[in-house]
C-alpha cells in the first residue's frame, strides 16, 4: 500500500490496517524466534530463559506489539 493510498483511508480503517500489520509482524517474530514445542505450537520464552540476543530483541518487540495491540483494541 503506497503512502498516498494509506492517507486516503479513514482513521478507523487506518487503525484496522495498523492492527493487522502489528499482528502480522508479531506472528513473524514468533515464528522466527520462538522454539516449536512438542505439540507444534511456538513456545514464547521470557528474556530470562534465553541468552540469544536476537531472541531477546524479538521477545521485547513482541511485548511492545502486544501492548500496542491491546491499546488499539480498547
Amino acid at each position: 500500500m503506497s503512502a498516498n493510498t494509506y492517507a486516503k483511508i479513514s482513521p478507523m480503517d487506518r487503525r484496522t490496517v495498523d492492527r493487522a500489520l502489528d499482528w502480522q509482524y508479531r506472528d513473524t517474530l514468533v515464528m522466527s524466534h520462538a522454539p516449536i514445542g512438542p505439540d507444534g505450537v511456538p513456545e514464547i520464552r521470557t528474556p530470562a530463559q534465553t541468552a540469544d540476543p536476537l531472541e531477546i530483541a524479538a521477545l521485547e518487540d513482541i511485548a511492545s506489539l502486544d501492548a500496542a495491540i491491546k491499546e488499539m483494541s480498547t
